[in-house]
């Protein structure tokens, strides 16, 4: 049987532990140990481990001062004892047959470096939402060049994936300034480092949303400028070929990210997250190719509380009459 070690970070997850952890005591082919990391909890996460009934593999649990979830799987990396590293976020759920379905293309082939699924959505509450995300959404996998992994959100979740552990320390582990977007930046540098990567086309997980989450708060919109960064340096303009990854992939892809969260905000009357968020669609609209359209549609989206009473007056009119019928997707 291969060595797969099961990295779960916590950080007071108490309500969702005992599932994650149960789906991993499922599987219908276990993995030889699994490393619960307590990244500085203060709800008493780890107490949902009491009581469970005994798994057939070991389970070891580390502790950390809060550093953040990369921290945490990072931590557990440099301790598993597999060959390959299956990583479960606290709040997610494997199906049975997870690692059953994920580990044979890595057992096949040595190339290969990392191997992901698609995954069930699923609310708050455990309730089904949406079967077969990354189908549903015709999202396509895998990814055959650079440009189409850094022009838009991959999804390939750190839940969804098993991968080689000798490839995950080759490419440094997830990066620990990130807290956002630290999946793509981990899976564009093992394409980067020529690993090649398996998508299987079957949901093996369910992923939790939660609607609570902002991405316009300070964290994480420093995190996508940083990522940004990382990706302008990683991949200059190539003139020779053509290829324009800052103002024709990178820059329009979190223009749009960042705008979507300024329209959110304005609509939740949440200012300081709306400023935020304006400064990132400004720095990213600098970036990428603009227009005399675009220029003028930025104008009015500069003064947050009137760009909210614009909308809304906008909305008011018939749908035909209106003079912007989303402002997300017609800012352009």
């Amino acid at each position: 049987m291969p060595g797969v070690s099961a990295i779960l970070p916590v950080f007071n997850g108490r309500r969702y532990l005992r599932d994650a952890v149960r789906s991993v005591a499922a599987q219908t082919l276990p993995p030889c140990e699994l490393i619960v990391v307590d990244d500085g909890s203060t709800d008493g996460s780890l107490a949902e481990l009491e009581g469970l009934p005994p798994a057939p593999f070991p389970i070891r649990v580390l502790r950390q001062e809060n550093a953040g979830q990369s921290a945490a799987r990072n931590l557990a990396a440099r301790q598993a004892e597999g060959e390959y590293l299956a990583f479960l976020d606290q709040d997610d759920q494997w199906h049975p047959q997870h690692l059953e379905q994920l580990i044979p293309p890595l057992e096949d082939d040595p190339a290969v470096g990392w191997v992901y699924c698609d995954f069930d959505e699923m609310d708050f509450d455990g309730h089904l939402v949406t079967r077969a995300f990354l189908r549903a959404a015709g999202m396509r996998h895998p990814k055959r060049t650079i440009f189409e992994c850094v022009a838009g959100d991959l999804m390939v979740l750190p839940s969804a994936s098993i991968v080689r552990r000798a490839a995950f320390e080759q490419a440094g582990g997830f990066d620990e300034e990130l807290s956002g977007y630290e999946d793509d930046d981990l899976f564009v540098r093992f394409f980067r480092l020529g690993w090649e990567h398996v998508f299987v086309d079957r949901p093996l997980l369910r992923f939790r949303i939660h609607s609570t989450g902002s991405s316009a708060s300070r964290r994480f919109i420093d995190s996508r400028m940083r990522y940004a960064a990382k990706l302008a340096a990683m991949l200059p303009d190539d003139t020779r070929m053509f290829r324009y990854y800052v103002p024709d992939a990178i820059a329009p892809r979190f223009f749009f990210t960042s705008l979507d969260d300024y329209v959110r905000a304005c609509s939740a009357r949440d200012w300081e997250g709306a400023r935020r968020a304006l400064d990132a669609v400004n720095h990213f609209g600098r970036l990428r190719r603009r227009g005399l359209r675009l220029r003028w549609k930025l104008l009015w989206t500069q003064h947050p509380r009137l760009f909210r009473l614009l909308v809304a007056l906008n909305d008011r009119l018939p749908y035909r009459a209106r003079f912007v019928r989303n402002p997300t997707v017609t800012l352009r």
